[in-house]
């Protein structure tokens, strides 16, 4: 039951927010059903996949004109360079220097979106695919410094800098989220990584909650998803903070 439960939630944050859900399945797995650490992550991975699937289907079906292919194919070529020049710079940064960094910004994209305060966006501008690209970028490489799904970049980017509307944000994010996932799943796979047996009892509540949650963020105006997500961001980057904060403490 705790299983179907975590999997409905995951799917229709996944669908209704345009983020991979990891960020709220590994802790459940992990803590709340005290699974080994990497296969909570490895079975995350795995349930992600089809769901964003689903959910990408789901909103397509809904609105076509929410997914364009374009930039799906422009923002998942940046994230794959991002992941490798992440990598990179993942043995020369400081982690915990990087995550307060990291976090703040992402508290000013949650306020941004929220309306708490306005600037000049130049959309116009920078509706050019190439400059997609920089989103991946941006996204891949915070995804291995910081292991942030990269939706948590793109939706934000998108609407405010691209002139996206939420919905085509989330659809967008959600087209991307589902090959790169599917990498990292194919790895854990390898490594023994993910739990079959717990994948069956996710992976169908998940999917029930991507069309439930696809629905959901369709009847939602974009300004509310808006506040919706900006919400979101802000709590996660808080998490993250307080986890840096903690952590350079005890390193004194």
């Amino acid at each position: 039951m705790g299983y179907a439960f975590a999997g409905f939630l995951v799917g229709f944050l996944n669908a209704s927010l345009g983020i991979g859900g990891g960020v709220l399945l590994v802790p459940i797995l992990a803590y709340i059903l005290h699974m080994e650490f990497k296969k909570a992550i490895g079975t995350s991975l795995a349930t992600i996949v089809p769901t964003s699937l689903v959910a990408v289907i789901t909103h397509y079906l809904i609105k076509s004109s929410n997914l364009a292919v374009i930039p799906v194919i422009m923002i998942l070529l940046g994230s794959l360079i991002g992941a490798w020049i992440g990598s990179k710079l993942l043995v020369k940064l400081s982690s915990t220097l990087l995550k307060i960094l990291f976090s703040m910004l992402l508290i000013f994209a949650g306020l941004k979106l929220i309306g708490v305060f306005s600037f000049y966006s130049a959309a116009p501008i920078l509706k050019i695919n190439l400059c997609l690209s920089l989103v991946g970028l941006f996204a891949g490489i915070s995804s291995v410094l910081l292991g942030i799904g990269g939706g948590v970049i793109i939706v934000p980017c998108l609407n405010i800098f691209f002139g996206f509307s939420m919905h085509q944000a989330v659809t967008t994010s959600l087209a991307v989220i589902f090959p790169t996932t599917l990498v990292g799943a194919l790895l854990h796979k390898r490594l023994q990584n993910i739990e079959d047996r717990i994948i069956k009892y996710i992976l169908p509540s998940a999917a029930i909650g991507a069309v439930a949650g696809a629905f959901f963020s369709n009847t939602l105006p974009s300004s509310t998803l808006r506040v919706i997500f900006g919400s979101f961001l802000i709590l996660i980057s808080m998490r993250i903070l307080l986890e840096s904060i903690r952590s350079r403490l005890l390193n004194l």
